[in-house]
């Protein structure tokens, strides 16, 4: 009953906790070319790189990335944030997503799409 009352409380740790918002894209540097997208948890696409990398998991960052990062391996990607949202308190999840959703085609248009995977 002790494990279960402390996963409880490290779950509502975890929710209470500020998590940056934001616009980000995993660049490959051999090639140029890039997956952007965009997060309520910029700390999530991290640590989801840094495991795939350690597992050598390579569809486990997105599946658009699996083939090119077979074929140039992790050590030719990084991770760049383009854009941090200014979340406050009174945002919904659904207000959230949607001004992320609007970052990200802003930077779609301004990066344009010749090298977006």
């Amino acid at each position: 009953m002790s494990t279960q009352l402390n996963r409880k409380e490290l779950i509502a740790q975890y929710k209470e906790m500020k998590h940056d918002a934001g616009v980000y894209r995993i660049v490959n540097h051999q090639t140029g070319e890039y997956f952007l997208s965009s997060n309520s948890d910029i700390q999530s696409i991290y640590n989801k790189f840094d495991f795939a990398k350690k597992v050598k998991s390579y569809d486990a960052v997105h599946k658009k990335l699996a083939n090119p990062m077979k074929e140039y391996g992790f050590d030719s990607f990084s991770i760049e944030v383009l854009e941090l949202l200014d979340v406050t308190p009174e945002m919904t999840t659904a207000e959230i997503k949607k001004a992320l959703k609007v970052l990200e085609d802003l930077w779609r248009e301004k990066l344009g799409t010749a090298n977006e995977y």
